[in-house]
């Protein structure tokens, strides 16, 4: 099966990135161990990368570039996460610098993958309804936390009380005037409300100063 195996990923599944599931089921006339064996073999011959077990793409010898960004990869490598912290406010232009570790959120307890495109993090957080403030990015394809949630993900995570917000500033050079943007497009009540889904008085301190300082 290896002299078409890769031709029938190309053509017939619709995913970039895929799994052992995915590979099920396209090759479903196949024993366990024909797909097995297949697999293995253009992992070898370097056709296919492996990120984790069980999710796989074709590799830069059979194409040009990805057709997948690294946060569509993320979301992947953990199926409940987005991006966020860091990766996000730089995403959204709130922090300058660039983020050569993909940092995510994730409902399960804290991960580190490191594969041929770099480091991804996942970070554990207590929010419920988990998603809340995560929307679907156009350009990377990818779910991501918006500004405000990923700067509550980060000083939950950092732990650290804030009283004012030019310690943000200070702390991770975040723009200030961005900040006031993208506070703009919430309501008083729905940021107290966030900073008090985590039950940490970080956050809730985080609530109180961007609505003192920045609304």
């Amino acid at each position: 099966m290896s002299a078409d195996f890769l031709e029938i990923i190309e053509n017939e599944l619709k995913v970039s990135l895929f799994t052992d599931d995915d590979l099920k089921v396209v090759f479903k006339d196949k024993q366990p161990s024909a797909i097995y064996n297949s697999l293995t073999y253009h992992l070898k011959q370097k056709n296919l990368v492996r990120f984790k077990r069980g999710l796989y793409s074709l590799s830069l010898k059979k194409r040009p570039k990805y057709d997948f960004s690294k946060f569509q990869l993320a979301n992947k490598l953990v199926l409940h996460s987005f991006i966020s912290f860091e990766s996000a406010l730089s995403h959204h232009g709130l922090i300058p610098e660039a983020v050569y570790e993909v940092t995510s959120t994730s409902i399960a307890k804290n991960k580190v993958f490191k594969n041929s495109l770099g480091r991804f993090s996942f970070t554990y957080s207590p929010v419920s309804p988990f998603y809340v403030g995560v929307e679907k990015d156009e350009v990377t394809n990818a779910k991501i936390a918006n500004p405000v949630r990923a700067l509550f993900d980060l000083i939950y995570s950092r732990r650290k009380l804030y009283e004012k917000v030019g310690d943000l500033e200070s702390d991770f050079r975040v723009d200030l005037e961005e900040l006031k943007v993208a506070l703009g497009n919430f309501e008083t009540k729905e940021i107290l409300e966030l900073g008090d889904l985590y039950k940490k008085k970080t956050t809730r301190s985080l609530a109180t100063i961007l609505v003192r300082d920045l609304k």
